[in-house]
This record gives C-alpha cells, sequence and structure tokens, in this order.
C-alpha cells in the first residue's frame, strides 16, 4: 500500500483529514477486514456493519494514528470486538429463548408470557433510544460492566452512568406498567 519512506506523509495526509487518503485505506483494507469479520460471523450484513463501524471509528480518531499499522490493527480488533460483542448478545438471547417469565395477575393465577413477546416490548422501547444510549444499554443486557461500555466507546466510565439514567428514564416512561420486565431484562 504505502512505501516505507513516504508513510510519514502519508499519515500526516491522513491526520490532516485527507479524504483520497482515507479512500485508499479503505480500498486496501475493507474486503481483508471483512472476511477477517466473517470467520466468526457468518452473517453478511452483520459484518458489514461492524466493517463500516470500524472504518468511521478510524476516520473519526484519525489523528490518534501514527502508523498505517496502528490504523490496520485498530480496525481488525474493533471488528474482532463488535463480533465477539455480537456473538455474546446472540448467546444470551438463545439461553433466555426457551424460559417464560411468570406473570402473576392481582388474582394471583398465574400466567405466563413467552420471553420473545417482552423482547418484543423492551427491544420496540430501545430502538426509540439515540444510538448512543441504544448501544450502552445493549451492552448492559450483554452483561458488560461500566468500564468495560466506556472502553468500548471511547468514553468515560461516569459519562456512561449518566447515559443510562437518561436511557432507563425514557425507558421506565415509555414501558410504565411493565417497569418489572425492565429489571429482568436490565438485570437492575
Amino acid at each position: 500500500m504505502v512505501l516505507i519512506k513516504s508513510e510519514d506523509v502519508f499519515i500526516k495526509k491522513f491526520r490532516a483529514g485527507n479524504g483520497s487518503v482515507f479512500k485508499e485505506i479503505f480500498d486496501n483494507y475493507y474486503l481483508p477486514v471483512k472476511s477477517y469479520g466473517f470467520q466468526y460471523v457468518e452473517n453478511d450484513e452483520m459484518v458489514e456493519d461492524f466493517v463500516q463501524d470500524a472504518f468511521l471509528k478510524v476516520w473519526e480518531k484519525r489523528e490518534d494514528f501514527y502508523f498505517v499499522a496502528a490504523i490496520k490493527s485498530f480496525l481488525y480488533m474493533s471488528v474482532r470486538n463488535a463480533c465477539l460483542d455480537y456473538l455474546r448478545h446472540q448467546k444470551v438471547q438463545r439461553r433466555n429463548e426457551p424460559e417464560l417469565i411468570l406473570w402473576l395477575t392481582e388474582e394471583g393465577e398465574e400466567e405466563f408470557v413467552l420471553e420473545e413477546e417482552v423482547h418484543a416490548m423492551v427491544y420496540d422501547a430501545i430502538k426509540d433510544l439515540s444510538e448512543r444510549s441504544r448501544r450502552v444499554v445493549i451492552m448492559t443486557m450483554e452483561g458488560l460492566s461500566n468500564p468495560e461500555i466506556a472502553k468500548e466507546l471511547g468514553i468515560s466510565v461516569n459519562t456512561v452512568k449518566t447515559i443510562k439514567l437518561r436511557a432507563y428514564r425514557m425507558l421506565r416512561e415509555r414501558l410504565k406498567g411493565v417497569q418489572w420486565l425492565l429489571l429482568l431484562l436490565l438485570g437492575l
């Protein structure tokens, strides 16, 4: 891709926001990184999303890169982490699918509600959150701690806590009457 002696100039242009340099990086690494992600998750659309997110992060953090190798490592690491997060989420969903949630009525009778229906209600509410809030809530549901979420998103632990607080308020408002579902699914 880049001759060693010209890498310094190449990186300086990239860090300065040169779109043609970014395009060259994209053209050279998109398919290899996508193939790498596909080794973890055999879902072309998901992997493509992960790869695009990784390139977006590279562009947003371009001033932090001083070597092409660092960009390459970041791309592979970001896609790998996204794939592992996705697999962890799928594992949680598969583990919970067959379970039924017990709903006690006022008369004390027991009714069963398929957890899938409960998830649908909660996920409908979650999809109305901002992208950042949605990611924090989903990562929490996947079992990630505040420090893990902060590291993954490149934000402080206090910011994660603030985002969670605001997101939970909105979800509680949206899911009035089924707040216990929120407690079950979010592990609060």
